[in-house]
Order: C-alpha cells, then structure tokens, then sequence
C-alpha cells in the first residue's frame, strides 16, 4: 500500500509522542533497545521515525503498550478506525481517567483522615464512574474532577466537584429515547422544553436536556451516595470560578457532611448515648463529621431519605418535598429512642439541618417534641446574623428562583428559635450539661458570597468546635477516664487537634 507523505509524517509525529512517553517511564532509550522491544530492525525504527516509510500497525500497538497509552485512542488519531468507532474512541482513555479520579480520591481522604476512606467524594466518583461506564455517555462527555481546599490553621479538601462537559459537537438526545432511559431507572418523565421553563432561551432549553441525560445515567450510582447537588445552570455564577465552562454540569459534594460513614473501632463512652449536632455548611455540620471520626463512631447526615431497617440504616424513597428532611429526623429518632426508655449503646453521631424544626406544615410540633425527647447529647451552636447573610446571598448564586435572601433568613432565624426553647427545656430537666450549647463568633471580614471556596475562618471553627466537644464529652460520658484527647483515632481532627483554638475566639460557650 502506498502513503501520501502527510500519513508518513503524521506516523512519524505519533512514534516521536509515544517515545517521549516511554521515556518518561522508562527513562532514556536507544534506538537499538527500543527496536529490539518492538520486534524490529533499528534501521526501521529509524525509517518509521524519519517518516520514510509507514510504520507497521503492529509495531505502532507494541509502541503505543510500551507508552501506556490506550491503542484504539492512538489507531483513531492515525484514522486506522472505521469512521463509527472513531467518537467512542477519541475521549480521554476512560480506565486511566477513572483510575486517576479513584487515586485522587484516595488521597483526598488520607490528607482528611491517614486512613483511606471508600466513602470520602463518593458522590463525585460513583457519578464518574456511571458515565464513563456508559458506553453512550461516555463518547459524549467529558468527566474533570477536582477539589476546593479550605481553612488556614486547619486546611482540609472541603468540597469535591465532578464537571460533565459534552464534547465538541455533540447534540442533546432525543427527548423519546432520554424518557425510556429515564422508565428504565425509574425516573419521571423529561418534561418538554417550554418557554415557562426555559424563557425560550435555546441555551438553556439544551442545558436541560444534557443535565436530564447525566441525571438519567447517574441516578443508580447516585442513589447510593448521601447529600450532594447539581449546580451550573444558566443564571448562576457561583461555581462559574473553578469550571472549566460556563454553564456547565457539575455535581458538588462537601467532603465532610456529604457522606454518611460506618463506625471503626469506637470509642466507648460511659452513658452510651449517642450525639445530635443541629447545624449546617453556614454553622457547625461539618463539626459532626469531624467528631463521629475521631471517635470512631457512625456518622449519619440525616437526609429526606434517611430510614432504619431492623436498626440498619438504609435509604428509602425520600417523601414529597414539603416534608424535606423531617421523615429522616423521624425515623433517626425513633432509631435512638426516648430518654425515658433504657437502650443499648449507640455510637453515632448524626447531622440535623436547623429547618426541619422550623414552622412549616402540621409535622411542625411533632418533630420538636422528639428533639426534646431524643435519646442522646445535643450540640447545637448559634450562628451570627453574618454567617446567614453570607450563606444566603451564596444561595441566590446557585440557583434560579432561589427564595429571597431576607425570607430564607427568616425561616432560619425561626426554627433556631425554636431549637432553642426545646434545648431550654431540656437543660431544666437534664442539667445544663447535658447538651452543649455553643456560639459563632462572627466572620471577620465579611466573605464574599460570590466565592466558591468556603471561608477560612468557618473551617477552622469546625476543628475548634470539635476540640471543645471533646473536652465537654470528658466531662459527661468519659468520667474517671484516660482524656479524649489521647483516645481518639486517626482523623483530621487527632491531626490537627494541636492547631485548634478553644479560648472562644471563633467558637465560645452560650
């Protein structure tokens, strides 16, 4: 067969790339050893690499092995692929993209814990790996992970993100073929694309259809992975900083309260109780996830869909959305019991978001009375009229429609009302100790909402509020005892338990 000089050089360019490759794994190689690899003569080598005559497919697939680089991604570039391979093909080399994102998971998780976590970003991989695992999916889209870093005495990976981009010149599916993919895994139909939703914006009318299909594709994977959401819709800018697109299709999980976690090795206290922490990304929710792993209890974020099988935590269809979160709270509460009812020990510690005890619906003075009741220490800490206006502001960058800062502010300021006067009951029956009670002290400057990375300051209260749960917790369930602080286990918290400030500077005693 002959070849036009344009084929030969772009041989010879694809040879010079996979050497270089080798090379960088290998180190330096003759061309005498390099051809003895490949099952060739040096004066071919040096004839393919010159662009005299075309090298053979089979000593372009030995090279391209040698370089670790997949060979139907290399026989694409050459145009050696029918014409209907090639999409499929020219994407990233899907196993080493999906290993690499398993690694920096991996490593995300060590510098969070020293001990690997499976749990750790799990929203962002499993998402990932569905699409990837896609043959569809995965010639359409393109998978970017990457991690945000906060704090400065104690810096952690606080939120992981996935960006699905699709490539260039891909159209959105057929809206038939996404609704018998959506049948399929069990979701509602794709609602059509009308002016209401979309304003006629064509812009935003094919972002819907391209987030409908990733939805479709990852709803099995994600139904598995705790609290996470979907930002980068036309409208919003908040993410717009760390995507690589605008607008764009990026699913968003907080590294430490995204994720439920098993217990390992617990730490045994003397009342056996477990711990309640009320709070949120804008107050102390990540203190929760900071505390169960340096007790090396369960951590349960209670969500919408949080349920209980024979005391086994499992997840089950979450309840229209006026309910929200508040069948989780039923069912976490009735997992723990009553004070006035003996129970065997419960390592855990489980996140309660503020709103499910806020006047909402006719579940208002029922969920409350089992706050009051629950069997277990309370953590609550207020958060200043600084932190909610800053994370309210952040809200109406996320999303379209967003409920206005000033009601959602409201809203807020109610239910922590409401959580206080059920703790005020408590403390008069159980003591003040019992449950601790905390306060923010306010975020000095003011962050700015419009940035994505969660506020230094904010972090680092998390490791200080953690710090003095733990100095409360020797006082109530660890009398008589080696401290906690030389008990607790690997975590992000026994790392950095040295670098935490518990004068009251970010977080003080109510």
């Amino acid at each position: 067969m002959t070849y036009a000089t344009g084929e030969r050089k772009t041989a010879a360019d694809m040879m010079r790339e996979l050497r270089r490759q080798v090379e960088e794994r290998q180190g330096p190689v003759t061309d005498e050893t390099l051809a003895r690899t490949l099952g060739i003569s040096t004066g071919a080598l040096r004839s393919y690499a010159s662009g005299r005559t075309m090298i053979k497919p089979t000593a372009l697939r030995a090279l391209a092995e040698l370089a670790g680089v997949q060979v139907s991604r290399v026989y694409a570039e050459m145009g050696w692929l029918p014409r209907h391979e090639v999409s499929a093909v020219r994407q990233p080399d899907l196993p080493e993209q999906l290993q690499a994102a398993a690694a920096a998971v991996t490593k995300l998780s060590e510098s969070l814990d020293g001990l690997a976590s499976e749990g750790t970003g799990r929203a962002t991989l499993l998402a990932a790996a569905a699409v990837l695992g896609d043959e569809q999916a995965a010639a359409r889209f393109q998978v970017r992970l990457h991690a945000m870093e906060s704090g400065d005495r104690c810096a952690v990976p606080a939120t992981l993100l996935a960006e699905f981009m699709p490539g260039d010149g891909v159209r959105v599916l057929d809206r038939d073929e996404l609704t018998e993919r959506a049948l399929a895994v069990g979701m509602r139909p794709v609602p059509p694309v009308s002016p209401d939703l979309d304003g006629c914006d064509p812009v935003a009318a094919q972002h819907r259809l391209f987030q409908a299909e990733l939805e479709v594709v990852t709803a099995d994977a994600l139904s598995r992975a705790g609290d996470f959401s979907w930002q980068g819709e036309p409208g919003t800018t908040l993410w717009q900083p760390v995507s690589r697109r605008w607008p764009t299709h990026l699913l968003v999980q907080h590294v430490l309260t995204g994720q439920p976690f098993a217990e390992r090795l617990p730490w045994a206290s003397t009342d056996g109780l477990p711990v309640v922490v009320i709070g949120a990304e804008y107050s102390v929710g990540p203190t929760a996830a900071l505390l169960a792993r340096a007790l090396g209890w369960r951590f349960v974020p209670v969500t919408s869909a949080t349920t209980f099988d024979s005391g086994r935590l499992v997840r089950s269809p979450a309840l229209a959305p006026p309910t929200r979160r508040r069948q989780g709270w039923g069912a976490a509460a009735r997992r723990i019991g009553v004070l006035s009812e003996p129970a065997a020990p419960l390592p855990v510690v489980m996140l309660v978001r503020p709103y499910v005890f806020g006047d909402q619906d006719a579940y208002d003075v029922a969920a409350r009375r089992l706050l009051r009741d629950v069997r277990a220490h309370i953590v609550y800490a207020r958060p200043t009229p600084g932190h909610l206006d800053w994370w309210a502001r952040r809200r109406q960058l996320t999303a379209r429609g967003a409920q206005p800062a000033e009601a959602w502010k409201a809203d807020v300021h109610r239910a922590l009302a409401r959580v206080e006067e059920v703790l005020e009951e408590r403390s008069a029956v159980l003591g003040p100790e019992h449950d601790l009670r905390l306060r923010l002290a306010p975020l000095s400057p003011s962050p700015d909402p419009g940035d994505p990375v969660v506020p230094d300051r904010l972090t680092d209260s998390q490791f200080d509020c953690a710090a003095l749960c733990l100095g409360w917790l020797d006082r109530v369930a660890n009398k008589g005892r080696v401290p906690l602080t030389r008990e607790i286990r690997p975590s992000a918290l026994r790392s950095r338990l040295s670098r935490t400030d518990t004068s009251g500077t970010t977080v003080g005693s109510w």
